[in-house]
């Protein structure tokens, strides 16, 4: 008689993964739901590649022996996997991109972008910046024009963009192009001088610079869609997300003072709200009154819709029972969405 193999629970961060992974979908025929499943039958097997996302139907397949032999064999699960996970991958990476398709940057956190892209070990720096200036090269053509503003929702492939991939390529803390003007109080490397037309135009490539630096962390790390965390409906669950890249659209409500008042209100609060299988969710950021663009971009950060890239601090349940998810923004910007929607799946 055949010695059964011992059962070992699927560790959480592995589950958590492998959910995030398949995008809460089965890898056969994407409906919401799933089981996970041992695709070589052995339940002490936990390798994630060894763990496939299924619904319960074709989870009975590949677990119920017809016969002598299985409905769904693990050679096609193991396909399946592969190629579900993958389309994943690249409708992740596609919806990033369309995160930062803006043509109006509202609020970056430089010390937060310039701390992770620092991180990056050199040669996957190197790789993504030249992933990103190619994508750019492909993306100079009249669709890059809003249709209502005619402003350029990517950069355009100047000298100040050209710049800005070099020095990012060769992991400058700070683009020394530009030179220094009058510094911020609080940070040296913020200019608080736009009185000249130069000075101007340093503060605007600036922005340019973290606009690209925080790309190319992006596409160097990964990044999770923000509404993929709304599936994990715990506070454990979401804890073995903390720290990660997130991308978001969403409408955004607060009380941002203008860029003057840092000294007086150095930080301000923005919310928004989803529902999740009936479950209120809130998320809520902080901004550093410092670093918003503009007193109109203050306004668009107390009521508009704001996309773009954050790191994800964590969720608890607040006495209103919503799921209170943090997220620390690393820039934010409006305008952009509906461009290349065919490039650019939701």
């Amino acid at each position: 008689m055949k010695k059964s193999t011992k059962r070992i629970p699927i560790p959480k961060d592995i589950q958590d993964s492998v959910l995030l992974a398949n995008r809460h979908a089965c890898c056969v025929c994407q409906k919401p739901r799933v089981q996970l499943h041992h695709i070589d039958g052995n339940p002490s097997n936990n390798d994630p590649v060894n763990i496939a996302a299924l619904c319960v139907d074709h989870h009975d397949m590949a677990s119920m022996v017809i016969g002598l032999t299985k409905k769904l064999q693990p050679n096609q699960v193991n396909d399946y996997k592969a190629k579900w996970e993958q389309k994943c991958r690249n409708d992740i990476q596609a919806l990033s991109r369309k995160r930062f398709t803006f043509y109006y940057c509202i609020y970056k956190n430089p010390p937060r972008i310039l701390e992770a892209y620092l991180a990056l070990d050199p040669n996957e720096r190197h790789e993504a910046v030249n992933r990103i200036r190619t994508r750019l090269l492909s993306e100079q053509d009249p669709k890059a024009k809003d249709k209502l503003f005619g402003l350029n929702a990517v950069p355009e492939v100047n000298e100040p963009t050209l710049q800005a991939l070099k020095s990012i390529y060769d992991g400058e803390g700070y683009p020394s192009y530009l030179g220094k003007f009058a510094q911020h109080p609080a940070d040296a490397n913020y200019s608080a001088d736009c009185s000249t037309q130069e000075a101007m135009m340093a503060y605007h490539k600036y922005d340019l610079w973290c606009q690209i630096a925080a790309q190319t962390l992006a596409e160097a790390r990964g990044t999770v869609p923000l509404e993929d965390l709304y599936k994990f409906q715990t506070e454990e669950a979401l804890d073995d997300f903390s720290g990660s890249l997130v991308t978001f659209r969403l409408s955004a409500r607060g009380s941002i003072r203008i860029p003057r008042y840092w000294n007086e209100s150095p930080v301000g609060t923005i919310t928004a709200r989803a529902t999740y299988s009936g479950k209120p969710i809130k998320i809520r950021m902080q901004i550093r009154t410092m670093y918003v663009f503009s007193d109109t971009a203050a306004l668009n950060l107390s009521n508009g819709r704001i996309s773009g890239l954050g790191v994800f601090g964590g969720a608890t349940t607040n006495d209103h029972g919503e799921m209170e998810f943090t997220v620390v923004p690393m820039i934010l910007g409006t305008g952009g969405w509906n461009l290349y929607p065919e490039k650019y799946p939701k």
